[in-house]
């Protein structure tokens, strides 16, 4: 599972710079959810290989001008591993995933996400600060994130950008 999340890392940390543009609703064909972007995110899917074998991810990113991202991935995993009693060792993973080697994590709590139990994490890596919020729903891991300086990250602009996702 650390894998998953380091591919989306690569995608997050190679995304263009795109100019500030109006507030876009973004709803992936098969993805099953909404989310507002502050602009027209660049969509990517890849492979990421697994305990649970061979996963797709799809993940949606917007960098700023300033060069921090905004980003919504999924992933189906085999039913088994998504089960509630299975979800802890889940979120571990991505945890695990998101820390590395050289990341510091300065918060984890639980949060509820469009009414499903969920995890929001801030870590520190690499002179950047992340926050995710990651949920399971019908067996697909979502993951939203923010990638930038710590002020970012927490800010108001995030928070909307996270409360702004909901289940379809």
């Amino acid at each position: 599972m650390p894998r998953i999340c380091a591919l989306s890392l690569v995608l997050v940390f190679t995304a263009p710079a795109w100019s500030q543009q109006k507030p876009v609703d973004y709803q992936p064909k098969d993805g099953r959810f909404t989310i507002q972007f502050q602009g027209k995110p660049k969509e990517t899917t890849q492979s990421a290989r697994t305990q649970a074998g061979s996963l797709t991810v799809h993940t949606a990113t917007f960098a700023t001008r300033e060069g921090s991202v905004y980003l919504v991935s999924y992933t189906d995993f085999p039913a088994a591993m998504t089960r509630p009693e299975n979800r802890d060792a889940l979120y571990k993973g991505v945890r695990d995933g998101l820390l590395a080697k050289d990341g510091k994590l300065v918060s984890e709590t639980e949060v509820k996400i469009d009414g499903a139990k969920g995890r929001e994490l801030v870590v520190d890596r690499n002179k950047q600060q992340m926050r995710f919020r990651i949920v399971v729903k019908d067996a697909r891991l979502f993951q939203l994130g923010a990638v930038g300086t710590g002020p970012f990250v927490t800010g108001e602009e995030v928070t909307a950008f996270f409360d702004s996702f909901e289940f379809k």
